[in-house]
């Protein structure tokens, strides 16, 4: 159990040390989402029907809510569309949900649904790109107007999320992707989403004002912001501090590893698994520090501030070809005896945020969004067993990007950002309900 001292020393960082905070609970199920029931979808008002006509703007829409809901690659495991209907998640069953099929059709039947193209110039965003011997992507758009360059959404393989990668045009035409377009698209006017922000992580106070902060990529072009709390608008509360940060594939807020006072962050390079360390407050580049490899094996990787009494910040994570529950012990996170398998089956979730002490005890817990119903629950530290499961929550699956950011209303009891994946509207829940009747709307375009 962490020493009160050590608990203290968190509570500047509370947004990296309850990273990705969520919800206590109340009594009754809170719904997350304020402006839209747990029913609801980032899609058009004039949704389609299965099978049927499809716009483009919707085609893209729908393949983004997998991406938004970082639904893992798996070729026989099935995941929800935004109506309920479910699809294989594989790279296949990602453009059949797209393209809103009957059913999740194989690379080499998705052309009995579509056309073949004359040629890579004649993609518009929503038609695919397609191996029928092996893979297929989803078509986003040309990156400029040279079509050098290809924006996709793809389900790549085993250990990886439904992502949005670009290719250029060469290793296109070098792996023999070929254009197809679904018969069944109207060629109405099309509004690829405006993502906004992505990785919004909590940091702590860098600004000196006491007041937590958050960092978070911009998904248009990978350049790494600062908010400053306690609303985290535009403006002057956003300063953009890095460059280049879309090749990463998580990023988590653990608190100070360096023993310099000021909070760091662990992220993930998508590329080769590597985990490295980026010193605050600036978190450049040129001062990482790489201090773990195959990180790519785990997800959810969740700060939990220091479970084991040593002074150092600690954090869970689960492993991807298993489902077991690790914790790895700072400041460097490595495997070995500084990972201790504490829990199986964390597969079911989606999502996994540190929050902190939400029970008195003086031990940090979590809570989790359960993949296929969005009921979120609480766990007890430092073991995070099922028997402290409690469900605090439903319709959790609308949101995304949650965020713990400690005590942002004063009231000594932390709080949680979270953007509604639909509207994409950024919301403050007052802590330690954060019942949706407790959502205050902060940010738009996020």
């Amino acid at each position: 159990m962490p020493s009160m001292r050590s608990l203290a020393s968190l509570r500047p960082v509370l947004a990296a040390a309850t990273l990705g905070g969520l919800l206590l609970g109340g009594l009754a199920p809170a719904h997350a989402a304020p402006d839209r029931g747990p029913a609801a979808a980032a899609v058009t008002a004039t949704a389609s029907s299965v099978g049927g006509a499809i716009s483009r703007t919707e085609i893209l829409q729908r393949a983004q809510y997998w991406v938004d809901q970082r639904v893992p690659y798996s070729q026989t495991a099935y995941h929800r569309d935004p109506q309920g209907r479910t699809y294989r998640t594989d790279c296949s069953g990602l453009v059949s949900m797209a393209w809103h099929l009957p059913t999740s059709a194989v690379t080499s039947t998705l052309p009995n649904y579509s056309s073949k193209l004359a040629g890579l110039d004649n993609l518009q965003p929503g038609d695919a790109l397609n191996d029928v011997s092996s893979h297929v992507m989803l078509f986003v758009g040309w990156t400029d107007g040279t079509r050098t360059s290809a924006k996709i959404i793809e389900h790549a393989r085993p250990d990886t999320v439904a992502r949005p990668m670009t290719y250029s045009r060469s290793y296109l035409v070098q792996k023999g992707f070929e254009p197809y377009r679904y018969n069944k698209v109207t060629d109405s006017p099309v509004t690829v989403p405006d993502k906004g922000m992505t990785h919004v992580t909590g940091v702590g106070d860098l600004t000196g004002d006491g007041i937590s902060d958050v960092i978070a990529v911009q998904t248009s072009n990978g350049d790494l912001y600062r908010y400053s709390g306690p609303n985290y608008t535009g403006g002057t509360a956003r300063t953009k501090i890095g460059h280049g940060w879309d090749s990463i594939s998580d990023i988590v807020g653990t608190g100070d590893l360096t023993g310099d006072g000021v909070a760091d962050v662990i992220a993930v390079d998508a590329t080769s698994g590597d985990l490295y360390r980026y010193a605050g407050p600036g978190y450049a580049g040129g001062g990482r520090v790489k201090i773990g490899v195959n990180w790519d094996s785990m997800t959810n990787v969740t700060p939990v501030g220091d479970l084991t009494g040593d002074g150092q910040p600690d954090v869970i994570a689960v492993e991807k070809a298993t489902g077991d529950l690790y914790r790895y012990a700072g400041p460097n996170f490595a495997g070995g005896a500084a990972r201790t398998k504490i829990g199986n089956g964390w597969n079911v979730y989606s999502t996994i945020v540190g929050t902190g002490d939400l029970t008195g005890d003086g031990v940090a817990d979590i809570v989790a969004i359960h993949a296929t119903n969005g009921n979120l629950y609480r766990y007890s530290g430092p073991h995070y067993n099922g028997g402290t499961r409690v469900q605090i929550g439903n319709g959790w699956q609308t949101m995304t990007n949650l965020t713990g950011v400690g005590d942002i209303t004063g009231d000594n009891v932390p709080d949680l950002l979270a953007v509604n994946a639909a509207s994409q509207k950024l919301y403050r829940y007052s802590g330690p309900g954060f019942a949706g009747s407790s959502a205050v709307q902060i940010g738009v375009k996020w």
